[in-house]
């Protein structure tokens, strides 16, 4: 696995600590995708959206975020 500065990361998604719910959000429906292909089951997840020599889902989604394939917005809070 390729090491990855995490700054260049967090300017994509806002904060560390939504990279961090962003990335493991992803990499859990990645994860999902490949143990059913390896199965050879039927799942209702977006396959990686880049070419990835890696079956790595963390690695995958990391990939995805640089090259601009994924975004994320925050939900805005509703004050009563």
């Amino acid at each position: 696995m390729n090491l990855y500065k995490v700054d260049s990361l967090t300017d994509v998604v806002g904060s560390k600590y939504s990279l961090c719910i962003a990335l493991a959000k992803r990499s859990r429906e990645l994860g999902q995708y490949i143990t059913a292909k390896r199965n050879m089951e039927r799942v209702s997840v977006v396959p990686p959206l880049v070419e990835i020599e890696s079956e790595d889902p963390l690695e995958i989604t990391i990939r995805e975020l640089q090259d601009g394939k994924l975004s994320f917005s925050q939900a805005e809070e509703k004050l009563i």
